[in-house]
């Protein structure tokens, strides 16, 4: 059981990597879609004023919600394929979907060649209002929540497995990452 989490983790990573080359090569220097032909939220709207406070004063586009919710289906799709559904399942898929959000986010930075880590802050990576430290604090948020979604298992199921998932999920992300970032020549 444990040993096929791990293969979801990294297969999330290879994902993650997938989309942030694919998003580079939509998106390229305009992050958050600043220049693609997306609908945006009219501002000031109660969807607009709604998206903001959940989603740290993003801006809603078409661009982002079509593919949030394609991810989202995409991501269901055994529990269709299979028919077999159940909370746990469920759980597990979502606090793993948060974190590959916030690492693909990421990547995307590392990965671009008109961004790399050295433009990665406040002044470049506009779309990120607020930051605590070098990271947004939606990535942090992310983290805690993607944590959170984990511990309903935890403890009602197995506290070891349940914990042993939360910090492989954590671990091999970061080391992912780490890996990524050190092996990638343009990441600077």
């Amino acid at each position: 059981m444990i040993f096929f989490f791990l293969i979801k983790v990294i297969y999330f990573y290879i994902l993650a990597i997938c989309l942030a080359i694919l998003e580079i090569q939509i998106e390229g220097v305009d992050g958050w879609a600043a220049k693609l032909p997306a609908w945006r939220v009219k501002v000031g709207s109660r969807l607009d004023k709604l998206y903001k406070k959940i989603f740290q004063h993003k801006e809603l586009t078409g661009y982002h919600l079509a593919l949030n919710i394609f991810l989202l289906l995409f991501l269901h799709w055994p529990f269709v394929w299979s028919w077999q559904w159940n909370i746990w399942a469920e759980l597990e898929i979502l606090a793993i979907f948060v974190l590959f959000t916030v690492v693909w986010d990421f990547l995307w930075f590392v990965l671009n060649p008109n961004f790399s880590l050295r433009k990665f802050n406040k002044s470049n990576a506009w779309w990120h209002k607020k930051w605590w430290g070098w990271l947004p604090v939606d990535y942090y948020l992310a983290v805690l929540f993607s944590m959170l979604l984990l511990l309903p298992e935890t403890v009602a199921i197995n506290p070891v497995e349940g914990t042993f998932k939360i910090l492989a999920l954590l671990g091999i992300n970061l080391i992912l990452v780490a890996a990524t970032v050190i092996f990638y020549p343009k990441a600077y």
